[in-house]
């Protein structure tokens, strides 16, 4: 059995050494090899592109899906680089082809960035007077997030609800400058990519989703 990553930075891990990934904390979790196919920088349009040749060819078992850090991010005032409708396609693409190797896809929702302002974290990077429709960027990408739910529904997959995981650590006392890299953790205003706390945390999401289905899964090959 093969456990594929697919995504952007933040599966990639980019800043981070490989064994605090999320991915290589689930392959020990399963005691299964992985195929990390992160691409930083990388959309959801991008990562339909390479699919065949980066994830498909390797035929993995299950594969991770996590992509819309990237697609969010606005390129002009209101515009965002990729737009709702075409993420969700992608996604929808993403999933048909997983669907028709046999391998079971599981889609991630967004997670939260720090904003910051014009002087350090998002802001710094993306202007903000251009997330006005709705209103900041969080907004925005919340509406990532809703749609990848959408699409989960419509196709009937499995979802491993990232943002709503951060959302449950807030509650729990737990803010988010210590699960993403921050000035004070790392000496870079990131705000955006998750630190090892932050990659624990996608470990114990999606692993909510997938134990049940890994147990099975291996049960299944013992026949």
């Amino acid at each position: 059995m093969l456990l594929a990553g697919f995504g952007d930075s933040i599966t990639a891990a980019q800043y981070l050494p490989e064994e605090d990934a999320f991915l290589t904390r689930l392959g020990k979790r399963y005691g299964l090899p992985v195929l990390n196919a992160g691409i930083p920088g990388n959309t959801s349009e991008q990562g339909l592109r390479r699919m065949a040749k980066d994830v498909l060819a390797y035929h993995p078992d299950l594969c991770i899906i996590a992509f819309g850090m990237n697609d969010h991010t606005a390129v002009g005032p209101n515009q965002a680089k990729v737009p709702i409708s075409r993420y969700k396609y992608y996604l929808t693409e993403m999933v048909r082809h997983c669907k028709a190797q046999h391998c079971i896809p599981v889609l991630c929702t967004v997670q939260p960035v720090i904003a910051g302002n014009q002087c350090q974290y998002y802001y710094a990077r993306h202007p903000q007077e251009w997330y006005r429709h709705p209103i900041g960027v969080q907004a925005w990408i919340n509406e990532y997030s809703r749609a990848v739910r959408e699409v989960a529904a419509e196709q009937d997959v499995l979802i491993a609800d990232i943002a709503y995981s951060f959302r449950l650590a807030r509650y729990a006392g737990i803010p988010l400058s210590c699960l993403v890299r921050t000035i004070e953790n790392s000496g870079i205003d990131d705000g955006v990519h998750p630190n090892a706390a932050g990659h624990e945390l996608y470990e114990r999401c999606i692993a909510g989703v997938l134990d049940l289905v890994v147990c099975l899964l291996k049960k299944k090959h013992q026949r």
